[in-house]
């Protein structure tokens, strides 16, 4: 058996023995680090965006706690989406509402077949049955998007949920195709979240 190698001393070494401010217990942030003699609280909190939809399975027959052929079954799914989707999303539930009525002119997407594909089905009246309900989700949330600051839900319509769901699939951020929900996209409120933090001087 060979002896193992004396480690160098790491430079973390040191700030074994600084000390955190008393203020420091009422912050809530487990992990804070020190960076040019400064104590430095992270702000994890980062907006995500979701299109989302929930189903309820009814079998007809009163809840009884006590009868499990009673009980029913709720589905709800979240796949995370791009504020730019997510706007566009929200552009469309205001036509479909008559709020906007002149949009031929507007320019929806910026890619010209994007473009023509959201006008053209907004332009004819499709009638689509579903047993889910079809919402645009944003929520502010810590990295994992677990335990919420805030959620908010909108009600669209089938339409509207086909119309982003192949827009993003087909035009969306890459780091979005997977469905582990704890993408950061790029956006402007996001990079002013990182940037808003707490720090304090070692004393």
């Amino acid at each position: 058996m060979t002896k193992r190698k004396k480690r160098k001393k790491s430079f973390c070494e040191d700030f074994s023995n600084f000390q955190l401010p008393p203020c420091a217990k009422f912050l809530g942030s487990a992990n804070p680090f020190v960076k040019d003699d400064k104590i430095i609280y992270r702000n994890n909190n980062r907006l995500y965006l979701f299109l989302s939809f929930n189903t309820k399975t009814s079998n007809g027959k009163a809840y009884n706690p006590i009868d499990p052929s009673t009980y029913n079954l709720t589905g709800v799914g979240n796949l995370q989406i791009e504020l730019y989707f997510f706007i566009i999303g929200l552009f469309i539930n205001e036509v479909q509402k008559g709020k906007i009525k002149e949009y031929e002119d507007i320019m929806i997407h910026e890619d010209d077949n994007a473009d023509k594909f959201i006008k053209s089905v907004l332009d004819n009246e499709y009638t689509i049955t579903s047993e889910f309900i079809p919402s645009l989700t944003y929520t502010i949330s810590n990295s994992s998007a677990v335990v919420p600051v805030f959620t908010g839900v909108i009600e669209i319509s089938p339409v509207n949920f086909y119309i982003i769901l192949m827009l993003s699939r087909f035009y969306g951020d890459y780091g979005l195709l997977f469905s582990d929900n704890a993408y950061v996209t790029n956006d402007f409120i996001n990079i002013a979240l990182a940037n808003t933090y707490v720090e304090f001087c070692k004393c």
